[in-house]
């Protein structure tokens, strides 16, 4: 896919873990809460049983976000080159849309976070079902293998960005980067 001369598509773009690294947040989370030291490397999966609770990463991810979510979420750091890419988008033509699985109280807090670190887009999608492939676009860009699956398999392009939890061989035909310059160039932009 060159999304640089092909023509305008509609870009649904995950956040946690394709716009911002939420996973270093979340260590520091399970550290400060449960006393537990959990390294980034070692959650190669969504559903990473964390010792010292009776919760898996996921699980974990969601209280932060209820316990804290302002301060859990706009101390995340964007990933590098991530408003940039985004704004290429843009400037070619095509619509770009958040699609989070974030919960619903969240948005506010995620649009300030997006707005706080220049992410421009042009729609941020509110309601998103479990099957991120049901939302209308062309191409999901997304750190979870099982979105970008969903989306190949509903006939959009997917692009996945690899992460330890990440598994690219579940997500057969998706483009796989390891970065936002991985992206651009996969895409047809110049790296």
């Amino acid at each position: 896919m060159n999304l640089r001369t092909g023509p305008e598509r509609t870009v649904l773009v995950d956040v946690d873990g394709t716009l911002c690294a939420n996973i270093p947040r979340l260590v520091e989370y399970v550290d400060e809460r449960y006393g537990v030291s959990l390294a980034e490397p070692d959650i190669t999966e969504w559903s990473y049983p964390v010792e010292g609770t009776d919760r898996h990463v996921g699980e974990l991810i969601h209280d932060a976000m209820a316990d804290r979510p302002e301060e859990f979420l706009l101390s995340m750091d964007p990933l590098p080159g991530a408003a940039g890419a985004m704004a290429r988008l843009r400037d070619h033509g095509h619509e770009v849309r958040i699609a989070t699985h974030r919960p619903a109280e969240t948005h506010p807090v995620t649009r300030r976070w997006l707005d706080d670190h220049d992410v421009p887009y042009d729609a941020f999608v509110e309601e998103v079902p479990p099957d991120k492939g049901a939302l209308p676009g062309d191409l999901l860009v997304d750190d979870y293998h099982l979105n970008v699956r969903n989306a190949l398999a509903a006939g959009k392009a997917g692009a996945l960005f690899r992460q330890p939890y990440s598994d690219p061989a579940a997500c057969e035909g998706a483009l796989v980067a390891d970065s936002w310059r991985d992206f651009l160039g996969a895409v047809g932009f110049e790296a």
